[in-house]
């Protein structure tokens, strides 16, 4: 059943949007790729500060390479998630 009311949408909305666990603790949730990107750099903005989406990407590739030897792709946005739930560094909750 749909919701009737704009305020009932935005519960829907939200009860229904996938969540991720992020490796080391903490939990995001996310509709699409940018949004998950997103979402994954503004939980990281107090220990991590970037100043572009790019960055963040480049920067979190970095600690994937010396935290477990992995080449994350950053070339896009759906690569790049693509390899982070491939090596275990957020899986849908």
């Amino acid at each position: 059943m749909q919701p009737t009311t704009p305020a009932a949408a935005r519960r829907y909305k939200t009860a229904n949007m996938p969540k991720y666990e992020i490796l080391g603790g903490g939990q995001v949730e996310a509709t699409t790729d940018l949004g998950l990107v997103e979402a994954l750099r503004r939980d990281a903005q107090a220990w991590v500060p970037s100043v572009s989406i790019e960055d963040f990407m480049e920067g979190m590739a970095s600690r994937a390479k010396v935290q477990k030897g992995v080449e994350v792709r950053t070339n896009s946005i759906a690569n790049f998630t693509a390899d982070l739930k491939r090596f275990g560094f957020i899986t849908q909750a």
